[in-house]
């Protein structure tokens, strides 16, 4: 599964690990979301989940009325996965607040990505 970067909340999921899901990015409408984009790469982070976590994923990301979810294949070590991610509904782009960047700020740092992306996105 993956989750995207921003979500730091404390759980038992565990990180499996990070890797680059291609032809799509970041974008904020408030609060992120990836979307398809062709030639484009995002950093993610591939969280382990079982069936009662997604129950509770879905809850925090107010599944299925503002996120859905998309199943993708990413490359994972040379070996491709399939992976679920939550993608927003709808909404205009719009930065978010101050408190949600910097916690997707700290995701980024804690797993080891390089926070340039991060601040290429907020640059529209």
């Amino acid at each position: 599964m993956i989750v995207p970067l921003f979500l730091l909340f404390p759980t038992k999921f565990m990180i499996v690990r990070t890797s680059i899901l291609k032809d799509y990015e970041l974008e904020f409408k408030g609060v992120a979301t990836i979307v398809p984009k062709k030639g484009e790469e995002v950093p993610v982070i591939i969280w382990e989940i079982d069936q009662f976590d997604e129950v509770a994923l879905d809850l925090y990301e107010g599944f299925p009325s503002l996120y859905g979810k998309e199943l993708f294949n990413v490359e994972v070590n040379g070996e491709t996965m399939e992976c679920m991610a939550y993608t927003m509904n709808g909404g205009g782009i719009a930065p978010p607040n101050s408190s949600y960047y910097n916690i997707t700020k700290r995701g980024y740092e804690a797993n080891g990505l390089d926070t340039s992306y991060l601040k290429s996105v907020m640059s529209y």
